[in-house]
């Protein structure tokens, strides 16, 4: 058959199937009886660095049972952390717990700039020299940068392209590219204004709007205008209406177009100032570390264990006998586990209920002591319901008003003066009577619904 020597003589793939008992047979192949199966996982390289044992409950560190790896006196083994602060140097804390004043170390790592020992990265002598993260050029920080940043990084388009793609995005009313457009236009004329900007946007009867809001911005981020000027008063929003489309929206804005071409004067959009800020006095120009204020201290997040629910520790570090998942319901009744209020067998507690009828704890609303008496409606008696009661049904016709029949029971005539129409709710006629056309054929004529 042709193309049968083909498939014969074409070489074994690496990944084919193994009888069981070669040498390279895969970690899937079956084993001899007694022989540990091997599926590729059980190599030391595999093994966990954290369990020391079967059954994973001893230490970390030193492998033994009764204590965890936070209180093992044994050396760290495999090059862990030795338990010794970084801030002072002591054992038996750590750097975010430490008291004590910073102690100066011996440096034994590597620089990270040129890989040498002996020195930190701030202190290389080879470490180039800072650049600047706005225009990448050397000698200044992005703090002195005089680099125009509203147009930095912008496509250099001409002034015909730039307008062209500004029309094209007005028709689209993309919010983003009419940006990209106006940027790219300020680019090819620099002298230009948001105002000359909005005004040309006006005469051309465009759907963009600019509007100068009154928005406050964080002390990290600053508005800066086309020419690059930081720290303007107003901030620039691309809208599709002059007025605002929601009540919240409207909060700042301008009152009249005249005003929003007066404001556009002094005003631009919102940028990062690309300066630190520090976490410990909330100035600006230097980080924490360098903070020459004193050091804050800092309220703590609580730490709850999910296990005894006590504070101060995790459920991995607990000591209290773990709970049984799926088994630690409690009873909001009786406060035992094992069980919810439903399928509580005991009285009902109102130890912790809150009283419905005048809001205190400890008693149910219809045991409450400064409850009005309950009156019956159909014999007036007090103590009990409508419901409840065993007197004679007392009815009172809704026709005539007298006592022991149903108006449905009434021999007098209908009084029509008591009917209320169900179509538009007057009184002297029922809905069969009405003389108005029913409400869902005068939607229907009105366009009403869908």
């Amino acid at each position: 058959m042709p193309g049968l020597d083909v498939w014969e003589s074409a070489p074994a793939p690496t990944e084919a199937w193994k009888p069981d008992t070669t040498a390279d047979a895969g970690g899937d192949s079956w084993q001899p009886d007694g022989a540990a199966a091997d599926d590729g996982f059980a190599g030391l390289d595999n093994t966990s660095k954290h369990a020391r044992g079967a059954d994973d409950g001893g230490c970390r560190n030193c492998g033994a049972d009764g204590h965890f790896a936070r209180d093992c006196d044994q050396p760290r083994a495999e090059g862990g952390n030795s338990g010794e602060c970084y801030n002072c140097g002591e054992m038996g804390h750590n750097k975010a717990d430490c008291t004590n004043p910073r102690a100066e170390r011996e440096f034994t790592g590597d620089c990270r700039v040129c890989g040498m020992p002996g020195h930190r990265a701030a202190e290389c002598p080879t470490k180039p020299p800072a650049t600047c993260k706005i225009c990448g050029e050397e000698g200044h920080l992005q703090a002195e940068c005089g680099v125009n940043r509203i147009t930095h990084g912008i496509a250099a388009l001409s002034g015909e392209d730039a307008y062209l793609a500004l029309l094209e995005a007005d028709k689209e009313r993309d919010v983003d590219d009419i940006k990209k457009a106006l940027l790219a236009y300020a680019k090819a004329y620099p002298d230009v204004t948001l105002r000359e900007m909005e005004e040309v946007l006006r005469s051309e009867n465009m759907a963009t709007h600019l509007i100068a809001r009154q928005q406050e911005v964080s002390d990290t981020h600053t508005i800066v205008n086309l020419q690059g000027q930081q720290d303007q008063k107003y901030t620039v929003s691309i809208q599709f209406s002059a007025k605002p489309r929601r009540a919240k929206f409207a909060e700042g804005y301008p009152s009249t177009p005249a005003e929003n071409l007066e404001r556009l004067k002094e005003a631009g959009f919102p940028m990062d100032r690309m300066v630190q800020k520090c976490s410990n006095c909330n100035q600006l120009g230097h980080g924490s570390k360098a903070c020459p204020e004193e050091r804050r201290e800092f309220d703590k997040i609580k730490i709850t264990c999910n296990n005894c629910q006590e504070e101060g520790h995790r459920m991995r570090d607990c000591t209290a006998p773990r709970k049984v998942r799926g088994g630690d319901r409690t009873c909001k009744n009786c406060g035992e586990e094992g069980h919810i209020a439903k399928e509580c067998e005991k009285p009902r507690s109102a130890e912790n209920v809150e009283c419905k009828n005048c809001g205190e704890m400890g008693h149910f609303s219809r045991d409450c002591p400064s409850r009005e008496p309950e009156v019956c409606r159909n014999c007036g008696e007090e103590g009990h319901r409508k419901s409840d009661c065993t007197n004679e049904r007392v009815i009172q016709c809704r026709n005539c008003d007298a006592w022991g029949h149903s108006s449905r029971e009434c021999d007098q005539p209908k009084d029509w003066s008591r009917v209320e129409c169900s179509n538009w709710n007057e009184k002297g006629h029922g809905v069969k009577r009405c003389p108005l056309p029913p409400k869902e054929e005068e939607a229907e004529a009105d366009g009403g619904g869908w």
